[in-house]
């Protein structure tokens, strides 16, 4: 009998194609999706589904139990501001919360594992169906001329993002002429790289990192067609990204867009 492997699914079509891959590795999937959020497709994929909202942990434990799920995924977006915007919770989740030291990213995901996994559902890498689209440390863009100006706002974002990531702040900084133009915290990719945009002009390089340690179970970075999009919008110099602890989707599109709008990619361990 084949193993069920749970997926508790939020935004974006990440956990489509984990599924998919899930399957096409001879698994069944039982979809516990994150309502509001999940792609309406994965429904009509999904060996089981059902629908939760953030609120309800007791539903969905129950909910793996009867399907036999014993490791799980957490895959897709939920926004971290979300965790403020509950109205309603359940016993499970309520307890849950008493056991978090502090709301932070990393405090709040490491617990909820640690619930899951007294219920007997061990929560396993976000990227185990998913390895062919983590970046790899290489420049995607070979032929993009990369000058002195530019190499050292690279690095000098590079160590003002690990900077922000240890301190659990976000994973993004936007810099350029070695000065820190914005720096991540609960808004998300797009909207950060928007506002050091509005405020920089052309010419940001932007750096997107996880945070030192990273627990690969949850909360991988990812990028894609909106943020390259975005960064040929705003004309931006380069985008550097962490490799083999960042997914990037739709790789040839992004590309494609990079090469038009002249913007340095760059995977960098």
């Amino acid at each position: 009998m084949a193993e069920t492997i749970g997926f508790i699914a939020g935004e974006s079509q990440l956990p489509l194609l984990a599924i998919r891959e899930a399957q096409r590795q001879g698994k069944k999937v039982a979809v516990a999706a994150v309502k509001g959020l999940t792609v309406p497709e994965l429904a009509g994929e999904a060996d089981a589904w059902a629908e939760f909202s953030i609120g309800q942990l007791g539903a969905v434990i129950r909910f793996f139990k009867k399907h036999c799920v014993r490791q799980a995924l957490m895959v897709g977006r939920v926004r971290h501001a979300a965790i403020f915007s509950i109205w309603k919770a359940d016993g499970q989740f309520i307890r849950f919360l008493a056991k978090v030291k502090d709301k932070t990213t990393t405090s709040l995901l490491a617990t909820l594992a640690d619930f899951f996994f007294a219920e007997g559902i061990e929560i396993i890498d976000s990227t185990a169906f998913l390895k062919e689209y983590l970046v790899a440390e290489k420049n995607y863009t070979p032929r993009r001329r990369i000058g002195a100006s530019l190499a050292c706002d690279m690095e000098f974002g590079w160590q003002k993002a690990w900077g922000i990531a240890a301190l659990d702040i976000g994973q993004i900084v936007c810099v350029k002429n070695r000065a820190v133009v914005a720096v991540e915290a609960m808004e998300g990719t797009d909207r950060v790289i928007a506002r050091a945009a509005e405020i920089a002009g052309p010419g940001l390089v932007v750096v997107k990192v996880s945070r030192p340690s990273h627990d690969m179970r949850f909360d991988v970075p990812v990028v894609g067609l909106s943020t390259m999009t975005l960064l040929k919008d705003c004309r931006a110099a380069a985008f550097v990204l962490e490799a083999g602890k960042t997914l990037m989707l739709d790789q040839k599109r992004v590309l494609d867009l990079a090469r038009k709008g002249k913007i340095v990619l760059l995977g960098r361990a």
